[in-house]
C-alpha cells in the first residue's frame, strides 16, 4: 500500500525539483543579465599582503605577494603582470585563479611569486590586472624591509664583509677596454698574416737556379760531414751527383746518364765549357770518387772538404753575367 502511494507521488516529487531547477535556472539568467546592464567593474578586495614564512625576508628568501578581486560573472581575468621594484626579482609569472563563486559575482586570487635579492627597503613595484571587459587595475605593491644577511665570523671572531657593489661606470669601461683589446688583436692578426702571405708570394716567385741548387746543396753536404751526420764517403758519392746534375743543367749536358770516362770525353769534345783547371779538377774528383764508390776505398774527411771547395769553385766560375757569358770568357779566353 504504501509502495503504490509514493509511486503516484514520484511524478509530483520529480515535475517539483524540476520546477525548482527552472526556477533557479531563471534566477541565475536574470542575475547574469542584470551584472551585464549594471556595468559593475572588477574591484580589488584590501590591500596587497605578502605571505612570508619567518616575518621579515632576508636576502634569497622566496615569498609571494597576494591580492584578491571581486569581479562579476560577465567578466573574467585576462591576464596578469607584474613589476617587482626594487631589491625584489620575479621567480615565476604571476598566477589568478577562481577563490568563490559568489551570487552574482566571483571572488579571484592573484599570486606573485618574488625573491629579495638585496638588502634595504623594496619599493616602486606594482600588479597590472587586465580583464576580458577591457578593465585593467593597477596596483602598488607595498614597501617591505629586506633583512643583511648574517655574514659568517672570521677566525678572529670579526664578522666578514661583503664585497662592494660594482659601480656600472667601471663594469662599462671594463667592458670598453676588452672590445678595443680584441679589436687591436684582430687588426694585427691581419696585419701579420698579410704579411706572411706578401713573402710567401715573393718566395714563390724567385724560382732558384740550378747553381744556387748546387751551392746550397754542396753546402748541406758539408754541414752534415763535420756534425758527424754522414761519412765522408757517402758524402762524396752524393758530392758527385751533385756536380753532374748542375752541369746537366747548366750545359745542357747527359751527365746523369754517363760513365765517367763517357762524360770527360764529352767535355774535352766541348772545351769552351770550361777552364782546363776546371776539367783537372773534375778528372782528378770524379776518378777517385769512382774509387770510393766502386772499389770501397775509405775516404778521407779532408778529401772530402778538399773537392767541396773545388766544386764550389766550378759551379761559383761557371754562372753567367747578365750578357750570357762565363766569368772565365769575359775579356778573352785564358
Amino acid at each position: 500500500m504504501i509502495e503504490k502511494t509514493w509511486f503516484r507521488l514520484l511524478p509530483a516529487i520529480l515535475g517539483g525539483v524540476l520546477a525548482l531547477l527552472i526556477v533557479l535556472g531563471i534566477a541565475v539568467a536574470v542575475r547574469w543579465r542584470m551584472s551585464m546592464k549594471e556595468a559593475a567593474d572588477p574591484v580589488l578586495l584590501g590591500e596587497p599582503v605578502y605571505e612570508l614564512a619567518d616575518g621579515e625576508p632576508t636576502i634569497g628568501t622566496h615569498f609571494k605577494a597576494v591580492l584578491k578581486y571581486r569581479v562579476p560573472w560577465s567578466d573574467s581575468f585576462k591576464l596578469a603582470a607584474a613589476d617587482p621594484g626594487k631589491n625584489l626579482q620575479l621567480t615565476s609569472d604571476p598566477e589568478f585563479h577562481r577563490s568563490r563563486i559568489r551570487w552574482g559575482y566571483s571572488d579571484w586570487t592573484l599570486t606573485v611569486p618574488l625573491q629579495a635579492y638585496r638588502g634595504g627597503e623594496s619599493g616602486g613595484g606594482s600588479v597590472t590586472a587586465e580583464f576580458f571587459a577591457g578593465r585593467s587595475i593597477e596596483t602598488e605593491l607595498p614597501e617591505l624591509k629586506i633583512a643583511d644577511l648574517v655574514l659568517p665570523l672570521d677566525d678572529t671572531g670579526a664578522e666578514l664583509s661583503l664585497a662592494p657593489r660594482i659601480d656600472t661606470k667601471d663594469r662599462a669601461f671594463s667592458l670598453l677596454t676588452a672590445i678595443l683589446i680584441a679589436v687591436a688583436v684582430i687588426v694585427i692578426s691581419l696585419a701579420v698574416w698579410a704579411l706572411l702571405a706578401r713573402r710567401k708570394r715573393e718566395a714563390a716567385k724567385h724560382v732558384k737556379t740550378a747553381w744556387e741548387h748546387a751551392l746550397e746543396a754542396i753546402r748541406v753536404l758539408r754541414e752534415q760531414v763535420r756534425g758527424g751526420m754522414s761519412s765522408p764517403e757517402l758524402a762524396i758519392a752524393a758530392l758527385t751527383d751533385v756536380v753532374r746534375h748542375y752541369l746537366e743543367a747548366r750545359f745542357h749536358l747527359r751527365a746523369e746518364r754517363q760513365t765517367t770516362s763517357e762524360f770527360l770525353a764529352d767535355l774535352e769534345r766541348n772545351d769552351r765549357l770550361l777552364e782546363d783547371k776546371d776539367r783537372k779538377f773534375l778528372r782528378s774528383f770524379l776518378a777517385s770518387a769512382d774509387m770510393v764508390k766502386f772499389a770501397r776505398l775509405p775516404a778521407d774527411p779532408n778529401l772530402f772538404d778538399q773537392a767541396s771547395v773545388k766544386a764550389e769553385e766550378l759551379v761559383s766560375g761557371t754562372i753567367p753575367h747578365e750578357d750570357g757569358e762565363l766569368p772565365s770568357n769575359r775579356g778573352g779566353r785564358k
